[in-house]
């Protein structure tokens, strides 16, 4: 039961920390097929759907923070409130939160993912797709 509550404790410290970060610096979400400037200049694209309240969410708004720390200027970073924006959802076709969709820089629809999705893994899903992530003391 302790390593519950501190488990429960991190996740919210983290949220705190890293909605806040997250909300600040994500760009406002494109509608799907148009392309937003970063992704005119070469950039894929990716987009997180969820709230700011779910649990699974809150963390998703973690490993944006993280990314975009990591990786700054690899690639387009959205996230879309779906009780904000419910038409976006919608045009999105996602019925599930968190989800997460890839974008090439063409905006074509790379891969498609639900729940949870750690900064490794989106990395090493976007060097499978063909973008290699350098880490900003790489670059």
């Amino acid at each position: 039961m302790k390593s519950t509550s501190v488990v429960a404790a991190v996740v919210i410290a983290a949220s705190v920390i890293a909605v806040p970060l997250v909300l600040k610096s994500s760009r406002a979400a494109s509608t799907p097929g148009i392309q937003t400037p970063q992704a005119a200049k070469g950039l894929p694209r990716f987009v997180e759907l969820g709230t700011t309240t779910c649990a699974p969410c809150r963390v998703m708004l973690g490993v944006m923070a993280e990314l975009e720390q990591k990786y700054p200027g690899a690639m387009v970073i959205e996230f879309v409130n779906v009780h904000e924006q419910p038409a976006l959802a919608d045009r999105y076709g996602v019925q599930v939160i968190p989800s997460q969709i890839f974008y090439s820089p063409d905006d074509r629809e790379l891969f498609r993912h639900v729940g949870v999705f750690k900064a490794e893994e989106i990395v090493a899903k976007w060097v499978e797709l063909g973008f290699p992530m350098a880490p900003r003391a790489e670059r």
